[in-house]
């Protein structure tokens, strides 16, 4: 008989640590920005016109735009993998 134990996972494990780098900040009105969080899933011209700037390289690191507005404390790390929607995205504070 074959068991598989489980164990508890790493700090590794339970917070990813995926490295990236930001090809470029996109400052959106407040509104925009508003509504990109609240609905990421839907296409937009700011990620359509930046999507080759967003890749996954050989090494695993993630290039990313840096989605934000000027009246936040934080953005949105956005790697769209060629679509124009948020595929990949991460909360980062300013």
């Amino acid at each position: 008989m074959k068991v598989n134990f489980l164990r508890k996972p790493t700090n590794d494990e339970l917070i990813p640590q995926d490295k990236f780098v930001i090809e470029k900040e996109v400052i959106l009105e407040e509104s925009e920005f508003e509504r990109f969080i609240e609905r990421p899933l839907d296409d937009y011209d700011f990620i359509k016109v930046h999507r080759e700037l967003m890749y996954s390289d050989t090494d695993g690191t993630y290039h990313c735009i840096f989605v934000t507005s000027e009246t936040h404390d934080f953005g949105i790390l956005v790697e769209s993998e060629g679509y124009y929607y948020a595929r990949y995205a991460a909360y980062l504070k300013k």
